[in-house]
């Protein structure tokens, strides 16, 4: 069974933000960790978009250094809402006639140095003008 090392808020609450990146954490490979377990807690509030969760293996990354995770890359598990599927592309899509509301727990494994999550909702309305009914992400949080 792995051992959490530490805890570390990796989105802090996005407010009237229509998308926005995280801060780069740390993940068990950067400390030369084997197990690769990690687990992002989200807590949402109404929330309308999509949640991507990025990696990298560079131990510097750049820009062109993060890929999203998907279903064959890092192999998940814990997510308890049975209606929310984790989309091929690398993302998981809240609509609004069924927005995202409460904690929500995302478990996967991957020997990654580098994660981050990404709200993106550039693809709602005109993909700049932030409408109340959106909701937003009150939180994301690392275990690693």
């Amino acid at each position: 069974m792995p051992i959490h090392r530490r805890n570390a808020t990796i989105l802090p609450s996005t407010g009237a933000s229509m998308s926005a990146t995280g801060v780069e954490a740390k993940a068990d490979s950067y400390y030369g960790y084997t197990d690769g377990f990690h687990t992002i807690q989200v807590v949402y509030v109404d929330y309308v978009g999509r949640l991507r969760i990025q990696a990298s293996l560079a131990l510097t990354p750049g820009v062109n250094d993060w890929f999203d995770l998907q279903e064959g890359i890092a192999s998940f598990g814990g997510i308890t809402d049975q209606t929310v599927a984790w989309n091929p592309l690398g993302y998981i899509q809240f609509n609004a006639n069924d927005p995202a509301s409460g904690s929500q727990a995302y478990s996967f494994t991957g020997n990654f140095a580098w994660l981050r999550v990404k709200m993106d909702r550039s693809y709602i309305g005109d993909g700049t003008t932030y409408d109340s009914s959106y909701g937003q992400i009150s939180q994301a949080i690392l275990s690693a």
